[in-house]
């Protein structure tokens, strides 16, 4: 961090809590905080609009509910994605806060946010029970520092990174159903270049190849392959010393995997220079991609009533490496508490009652959303495999300011310039002694 982040917040935190009567039963306290105001932020509008959706109705009701029960305003701010880490230090420098529940970015928790003393200490406050059903598991984790928790979300995960598959093409080409294989823990890295080679060829006969076997947006294929081998980028085991993490073993096979599946066995379609980003999502669209490495938020995006080949949805194939499929969730959002809110218990109790379950909401009501995006009622079981077995990968590729080392090394890896092993090696001193200036070690 600079100078200027090793500053040390210090405030008097002082935890208040009104307690105006309690219920005959003695169980239930009541509060009264005086009209004060509970702020929530984030870079989208989060104040809910009751004639959008059931959903929308719910949130402005219990809002409201919230708002009589505890004698508070709840009000909502939306700060641009591009200001937002700025306005939340600087706030808290100035003894101030960006809101009193900040939506912060998970490289931004980690570990600007966190490792600068920026966030409250969420389980002191005796108010939150983090094993509670409705707290997701995956965002508690990455969210605790030296057993406590400092950030967290609710609910379930949006799901991030899947793998799309042509179920037409793959008929076409007298393949499998890969949804079998996926459920009977059957997919490999061999199984997916085993069909990749048999969905990659000329299909006009032109000498030119027109059908790809796997294709991705960005990194995604390298990051898929990554994860998928039980490696990462940013090993985080000890937050306080964390390492580059290219330079493991498993690591560098996922790359020695990434180079051979282009190079080697040339089933992979290369974005032509010069075109967008997403180039691939589209020619899978166009069916001319078998297996595509995205996001889950494509298909309302990019597929949904646009793609004419019926489509699936599993997770990347598992790595020699791994026991267990994994879903990179780059890209995630948690909740924060800035370590300059005034009386925090309060805080807390407001968010505790505003994240409680509806208890008009049916336990497959989450269904709906899912069946109106996908085509196939396997594509929500890969969403539900995901939730129930806690596959979300959280990639902190982007936490440390070394995306041009990493770009760096994707580029000599895909381009055959370097062996994976040549080119981690090269740059892993210069990683690790950023990573390193980072966290101010």
């Amino acid at each position: 961090m600079k100078n200027w982040l090793r500053v040390a917040v210090v405030s008097g935190l002082v935890l208040v809590v009104l307690v105006v009567t309690l219920t005959a039963g003695g169980k239930e306290e009541k509060y009264n905080f005086k009209g004060r105001t509970i702020t929530y932020s984030a870079w989208w509008e989060l104040r809910p609009d009751p004639g959008v959706s059931l959903e929308m109705e719910r949130k402005a009701r219990r809002a409201a509910e919230v708002e009589k029960k505890y004698n508070v305003k709840i009000d909502y701010v939306n700060i641009p994605w591009g200001e937002y880490l700025g306005r939340y230090i600087t706030s808290a420098m100035a003894g101030d806060r960006i809101a009193d529940i900040a939506i912060v970015e998970a490289e931004w928790f980690y570990p600007t946010l966190l490792m600068n003393n920026f966030c409250t200490n969420l389980s002191d406050l005796g108010v939150f029970d983090f094993t509670a059903e409705k707290f997701e598991p995956v965002t508690v984790n990455l969210g605790t520092y030296q057993g406590k928790v400092y950030a967290y979300e609710t609910g379930r995960l949006y799901p991030r990174g899947v793998l799309f598959w042509n179920k037409s093409m793959f008929a076409r080409e007298g393949l499998p159903d890969l949804y079998k294989i996926f459920f009977n823990y059957e997919w490999t890295w061999d199984k997916m270049l085993e069909f990749a080679k048999k969905l990659t060829k000329d299909t006009d006969g032109d000498g030119i190849i027109d059908q790809w076997g796997i294709g991705g947006a960005n990194q995604r294929l390298e990051q898929a392959l990554v994860i998928s081998n039980n490696a990462c980028y940013i090993d985080i085991t000890d937050r306080e010393d964390p390492k580059f993490g290219l330079t493991h073993p498993n690591a560098i096979e996922a790359l020695q995997m990434h180079q051979d599946l282009i190079l080697k066995h040339g089933v992979v379609s290369m974005s032509p220079e010069g075109a967008p980003w997403d180039y691939n999502v589209h020619a899978f669209v166009e069916g001319k991609i078998g297996m595509l490495v995205g996001k889950f938020w494509k298909i309302s995006d990019y597929m949904k009533g646009k793609m004419q080949d019926e489509y699936g949805v599993v997770l990347f194939p598992m790595g020699p490496k791994a026991k267990e499929y994994a879903s990179e969730m780059t890209g995630h959002n948690f909740k924060t508490m800035p370590i300059t809110v005034k009386n925090p218990k309060e805080v807390a109790i407001v968010e505790n009652a505003m994240t409680e379950p509806f208890p008009d909401e049916a336990p497959d009501e989450w269904r709906e959303y899912y069946e109106l995006n996908v085509n196939d009622e396997e594509s929500i079981k890969t969403v539900e495999m995901i939730w129930e077995k806690q596959l979300g990968v959280v990639n902190l590729q982007w936490a440390f300011g070394i995306n041009d080392i990493f770009y760096t090394i994707e580029w000599e890896v895909m381009t055959g310039n370097k062996t994976p092993t040549a080119a981690v090696e090269e740059r892993a001193q210069e990683a690790q002694m950023r990573i390193k200036d980072a966290l101010n070690l």
